[in-house]
């Protein structure tokens, strides 16, 4: 958890019309594409950072290279990420705000069998997650900006389901998230926050 998630190209909540227009317009001149719809591991992504000292858009790969070449790690434990090599300096000094619309859990059923479930900000279209990102070299030796996703204990909404959950914040929190780093600890240590629970057939 979170191993995947979702930001949905709907054109008609405002917030993310502006957020594809302002990618679109700072990427025109690359062949750096985001991806929309369901988010996997791997995927281009929105995220929000700070770039020369203020908030910026950007599109960042989702996952930190593992040591070993053998695939990705896409989240930090909030718990442990000040205290893991991979994850102390940029929780420090890189910290990110990936944007969604929700995120996907499975409940097991019978055997094999599972449930999609979609977790949202009942209050919100948007549905913003904690991260931190890093600078890895690619397979070509050029430097690709990837990124985790922070998470935390589950609370009350999603336990049922999972052990953990992203640390979500509010529109209000984002800047201060990304600027302040006492108080994106605070954030880390915070109860979790009220999710809608849909359920995906």
């Amino acid at each position: 958890m979170c191993g995947r998630y979702v930001f949905e190209c709907d054109k008609d909540i405002a917030e993310i019309e502006k957020i594809l227009r302002d990618i679109s317009d700072k990427y025109k001149d690359t062949d750096i594409t985001v991806k929309t719809g369901e988010i996997y591991p791997t995927d281009n992504a929105p995220v929000l950072f700070v770039q020369e000292g203020r908030p910026a858009l950007g599109i960042m790969k989702w996952g930190f290279p593992k040591w070993d070449g053998s695939g990705v790690i896409i989240n930090a434990k909030s718990e442990t990420a000040a205290q893991k090599k991979m994850f102390a300096k940029p929780l420090a000094l890189r910290r990110c705000i990936i944007l969604s619309t929700g995120f996907y859990e499975w409940a097991k059923l019978h055997g094999k069998a599972k449930e999609k479930h979609q977790f949202n900000d009942p209050y919100s279209s948007m549905l913003y997650m904690a991260g931190i990102y890093a600078d890895y070299p690619d397979k070509d030796g050029n430097l690709a900006t990837r990124f985790v996703i922070l998470t935390r204990d589950a609370n009350s909404y999603i336990s049922d389901i999972h052990d953990r959950m992203p640390v979500i914040l509010y529109k209000d929190e984002l800047v201060r998230w990304l600027t302040d780093y006492d108080f994106a600890v605070k954030m880390l240590e915070r109860d979790g926050v009220v999710l809608k629970r849909v359920s995906i057939v």
